[in-house]
């Protein structure tokens, strides 16, 4: 506020005028009221009574009340002009621009993801109804500060959005679906209910030309070592993508465990991809999935990839993806069979002994073995009540002088049991008498 003269008039005073000399005074003390007062007269319509003349007591106090009354009218307008800050322009309610669009080529269309944001450059509420206008350039510049002309980025797309996760797909036109490849860059501003906006968003970049043609066939075979995936390959080079998807019914998690041996828990989806072991992409038409958990249900989409390089940049051109499959991984498959079974008998304890052992299996649900054994007249018969853990077992219900044959099998979680294994023979010998 500019600084301006405050010129204060206590008012006129009426009656005879002459230089006074101000003195000193002293005041009577009391309320103001004691102070004498004008008499008053009664003036009519028609006749204006002139007023008094006032004593100089009476003029040097109303002086002195006009003069307080200017103070503090100079004080409020001191402080009022102390009031921070200049005026602010109204609001534009300019959404911000989203940072971080991405394109995905998708089979003859490109995928675009962003987060539409939730408040405006001011900091204001965000309001609605919101647009978002898509853009797209072919052979863009290379300089991406630049913002480009609405004829070089013309709008392909228009779709209402609201803030938060935002998707569209562009499908391209023909010319833009067959090689050669070529960039093309997209960028998005949201558009507010006066139609502004804050600008254009930095370049999201895709590959126009021919993408692969989707996978076929795809079908599945459980194994013991994991789900066998197949289908029908390309001559031409290619790589293909398995989207796997956990879809069994989820169950209670346990309690965390500190131990950094602890299991962790199995994601919901994973990525497989397949051909780019060797030094040009090859189709093997198939691959095992070795992650597959034993008694959970997945679900699989096989993509058909497309690599090219321009400009020294990699991009990447995917099939759509093929129709899913489902498969439940049914733990019907037994543990490998024991090997290495060997026989010892025993009679340095209080009763003769046969000491069995054999090689473990390896076999990530086993649960333990079981031992079999029958006489030289007899059937098999099982010792163990319950699995044993450890590959080694002690028969002490041996007779001296009689012989026996074992043999051993491998139980897993499910109860499924391999074949047994080969047999061996041994006779239980007499204590020997120290």
């Amino acid at each position: 506020m500019p600084n301006s003269p405050v010129v204060c008039h206590p008012g006129p005073v009426e009656g005879p005028q002459r230089e006074v000399e101000e003195p000193a005074l002293s005041l009577p003390k009391g309320p103001a009221s004691a102070l004498p007062k004008p008499p008053q007269t009664i003036a009519s319509p028609n006749n204006r009574v002139p007023e008094p003349a006032l004593s100089e007591v009476e003029r040097v106090s109303i002086l002195r009340h006009g003069f307080a009354e200017c103070l503090l009218t100079l004080t409020l307008l001191l402080t009022a002009c102390a009031s921070p800050g200049p005026p602010r322009p109204p609001s534009l309610h300019l959404v911000h621009i989203p940072t971080d669009l991405t394109a995905q080529r998708v089979g003859p269309s490109v995928l675009l993801h962003w987060t539409t944001p939730s408040r405006t450059t001011d900091g204001t509420a965000i309001p609605s109804p919101l647009t978002a206008e898509i853009c797209r350039e072919p052979n863009p510049a290379t300089d991406s500060t630049k913002q480009p002309s609405d004829k070089a980025c013309p709008i392909v797309l228009r779709l209402a959005v609201t803030p938060g996760p935002s998707t569209a797909a562009d499908p391209l036109p023909a010319p833009l679906t067959s090689d050669p490849a070529a960039p093309i860059a997209y960028r998005i501003r949201i558009v507010n209910p006066e139609h502004r906006s804050a600008g254009l968003s930095k370049p999201a970049l895709a590959a126009a030309g021919a993408a692969p043609p989707p996978v076929a066939g795809l079908h599945s075979i459980a194994t013991r070592n994991g789900i066998l995936l197949e289908w029908q390959p390309l001559a031409a080079p290619s790589l293909v993508e398995l989207d796997r998807t956990l879809s069994s019914p989820s169950k209670p998690q346990p309690e965390k465990s500190s131990s950094p041996l602890a299991p962790s828990a199995e994601p919901t989806e994973i990525h497989l991809r397949t051909g780019d072991e060797a030094p040009r992409p090859t189709d093997p038409g198939g691959t095992l999935d070795r992650t597959a958990l034993r008694s959970q249900t997945y679900t699989y989409r096989a993509t058909r990839l497309r690599t090219v390089t321009l400009d020294g940049r990699l991009y990447e051109l995917r099939s759509e993806p093929s129709s899913p499959i489902t498969v439940n991984l049914s733990d019907t498959f037994p543990p490998l069979t024991p090997t290495g079974l060997a026989a010892i008998p025993s009679n340095t304890g209080a009763a003769p002994t046969i000491d069995l052992s054999w090689q473990p299996t390896t076999d990530p649900d086993l649960a333990g073995y079981h031992v079999y054994r029958r006489t030289e007249s007899g059937t098999f018969q099982r010792l163990t009540q319950h699995p044993t853990l450890g590959p080694a077992f002690s028969d002490t219900a041996v007779t001296p002088g009689i012989p026996y044959t074992y043999r051993v099998t491998a139980v897993d979680n499910t109860r499924n049991e391999s074949a047994p294994s080969a047999e061996v023979t041994e006779t239980a010998r007499p204590i020997q008498n120290p």
